[in-house]
C-alpha cells in the first residue's frame, strides 16, 4: 500500500472512527511536548480535534506556546502515573510521539507498558505508535544497516511494538529511518509502505502529516508501516 500524505480531497474524512466534521476526536497525546510531538499537537488542533497532552512536570511547553491544549502530568517510567492521570477521562485516539532520555538505556517498552495500563477503560479506539525502521525481528531485513550500535534501543522499540500489538487496542505503527533535522519543512510527498524492506528519509513534518493522514482511519488500523520520501536523499 502507498498512502501519500495529502489524499484527494474526496477521501477526507472517509473510515473515521467519529462521525460529524474532521475535527472531533479526543486525542491523547504522549510526548506532545517533543519535537515530533509539537508537530502533531499544532495540526490536531488546527484541525478542530480537542487535545490532551501527556507530559511530565519538568517538560518544557515551550513549542506549544499559544496551542489550546490540555495537560495532564506524570511520569511515563513510573507504574500507575498514566492511571492516576486519565482517571476518568475518555479519549479516542491515543498517539506516542515520545523519546527516550539520553541517560536511560531502555524506556520504551516500560512506557508502553504504563500506558498501556492506564488507558484500557478509557475507550481508546486507535492508538497510534511512532517508531523505528529496525524495531525488534525488523532489523534482519537489513543487514547493510549498522543497527547493531543501536541493539539495545531497537530491542527496547520491538518490545514495545509487540506490547501494543497484544494489548487488543485497534493500532497503527509508523515507523521512521533517517529523520531530517529539526525545521526541515514537509516535502509533501512522504508516503506510508507496507513493504518492511523499505528503508529511507523523512521530516518530522511530513511525519506529522502522515499521523494526520492515518488518525481515525479505517485503511490504517491494524497496519505497520515504514514511513518514506522518495524525494529526499536516502543515503545512511
Amino acid at each position: 500500500m502507498r498512502l501519500r500524505v495529502r489524499p484527494a480531497e474526496s477521501e477526507r474524512g472517509s473510515g473515521r472512527l467519529a462521525t460529524g466534521s474532521p475535527g472531533d476526536l479526543d486525542v491523547l497525546l504522549f510526548g506532545g511536548t517533543g519535537r515530533l510531538g509539537a508537530a502533531i499537537t499544532q495540526r490536531l488542533v488546527a484541525a478542530g480535534h480537542r487535545v490532551t497532552v501527556f507530559a511530565r512536570p519538568q517538560s518544557s511547553r515551550e513549542r506549544l506556546a499559544g496551542v489550546q491544549v490540555d495537560y495532564l502530568t506524570g511520569d511515563l517510567t513510573e507504574a500507575g502515573s498514566v492511571t492516576a492521570a486519565v482517571a476518568g477521562r475518555r479519549f479516542d485516539v491515543a498517539i506516542d510521539a515520545t523519546s527516550k532520555d539520553r541517560e536511560r538505556e531502555r524506556f520504551y517498552a516500560e512506557a508502553m507498558s504504563n500506558m498501556l495500563a492506564g488507558l484500557q477503560y478509557s475507550g481508546i479506539r486507535q492508538f497510534i505508535l511512532h517508531g523505528s525502521v529496525g524495531a525488534g525481528d525488523n532489523r534482519g531485513n537489513f543487514p547493510d544497516v549498522p543497527f547493531d550500535s543501536m541493539l539495545t534501543v531497537m530491542e527496547d522499540k520491538g518490545a514495545a511494538e509487540r506490547l501494543l500489538k497484544d494489548s487488543g487496542l485497534p493500532y497503527t505503527i509508523i515507523r521512521n529511518g533517517r529523520v531530517l533535522a529539526v525545521g526541515t519543512p514537509a516535502s509533501g510527498q512522504a508516503r506510508l509502505a507496507e513493504d518492511k524492506t523499505v528503508l529511507g528519509t523523512v521530516s518530522r513534518e511530513d511525519l506529522a502529516d502522515l499521523t494526520m493522514y492515518c488518525l481515525g482511519r479505517a485503511a490504517c488500523i491494524g497496519k505497520v508501516f515504514h514511513a518514506v520520501d522518495d524525494s529526499r536523499d536516502a543515503a545512511f
